[in-house]
């Protein structure tokens, strides 16, 4: 299994998306995502896991940025 933990900054928050990757044995890979949102080192949003498993990293990524947005806007 291959992991990915990558942060993009939203409005003044981290989006943390913690990513993995499992390939079956035809070689295609199946990403997943989980979420966490801090602000200065602190968990803000706990992390929260995605509902929908991603054909490649990049969709992964993206889907990651999408849902780590949705939990800003939503603490407010």
């Amino acid at each position: 299994m291959t992991k990915h933990d990558i942060y993009d900054e939203h409005e003044g928050f981290q989006l943390w998306n913690y990513m993995e990757c499992e390939k079956d044995e035809e070689g295609r890979e199946t990403w997943r995502i989980s979420v966490e949102v801090k602000r200065g080192g602190e968990v803000v949003v706990p992390v929260v896991a995605g509902d929908r498993t991603y054909v490649d990293r990049g969709l992964a990524q993206v889907a990651g940025r999408e849902l780590g947005a949705n939990l800003v806007a939503g603490r407010g």
